[in-house]
């Protein structure tokens, strides 16, 4: 027997077939490393679905709430010219305002950051005041009414502006280094206090003695 050619054959066989096999492994590794790859790509489109997704809810929310802010100041401007025109006011129409952006800030406070909460909530304190203030004025006083007007116009107004810029602010859309927010913010609170102040000063308080 030729154990050369023996020893070529089987050396031949055991070659072909350990080729095989390592190509085989080869071809499982690089499948597995194929699904490993897919399923770290489906993982981040997935997670980036779910940023994008919780942004544009977060926008929606944030929408509303600026258009609450706005519908209600025009709504207790138009109740204050209505009533000192001696015309009967829309009282649903304030109302239904209000409501709105109640349950808009309600909403909102859930995906506010901390320091957009900060422009939001005294945005609402304003608007809340002034509210209560168009719903109470006396029509027949010029002194508190022309009061109210101006807080109605232009305090709710910067209230509202100040409030967009917050927002914005939090979506990324706006620098808090092209505006003096932090400033802003503190001569708005400072306004409403002084115009609460004063309502509260003028308003006749109950006698505690009867």
């Amino acid at each position: 027997m030729d154990w050369t050619n023996v020893s070529v054959a089987a050396i031949t066989v055991v070659g072909t077939l350990g080729g095989g096999i390592v190509t085989q492994v080869f071809a499982i590794r690089s499948k597995r490393i194929d699904a490993q790859i897919q399923r770290v790509y489906r993982t981040e489109e997935l997670r980036e679905l779910g940023r994008k997704e919780a942004t544009d809810e977060k926008r929606a929310i944030y929408a509303a709430l600026n258009t609450a802010a706005h519908s209600l100041r025009a709504a207790a401007r138009s109740y204050l010219d209505e009533k000192r025109g001696g015309r009967s006011p829309d009282l649903a129409g304030l109302q239904g305002a209000w409501d709105s952006l109640r349950e808009s800030y309600s909403r909102a406070q859930m995906v506010l950051s901390d320091r957009a909460i900060d422009f939001a909530s005294e945005a609402n304190r304003c608007l809340d005041i002034g509210y209560r203030a168009v719903l109470e004025v006396d029509a027949s006083d010029p002194a508190a009414v022309a009061a109210l007007d101006f807080y109605v116009n232009d305090t709710l107004g910067f209230a509202v502006r100040l409030l967009r810029s917050g927002i914005r602010e939090d979506l990324g859309l706006e620098s808090a280094a092209d505006i003096d927010l932090n400033g802003r913010l503190a001569t708005l609170k400072e306004t409403r206090k002084e115009f609460d102040r004063r309502v509260l000063t003028d308003t006749p308080q109950p006698d505690p003695h009867g």
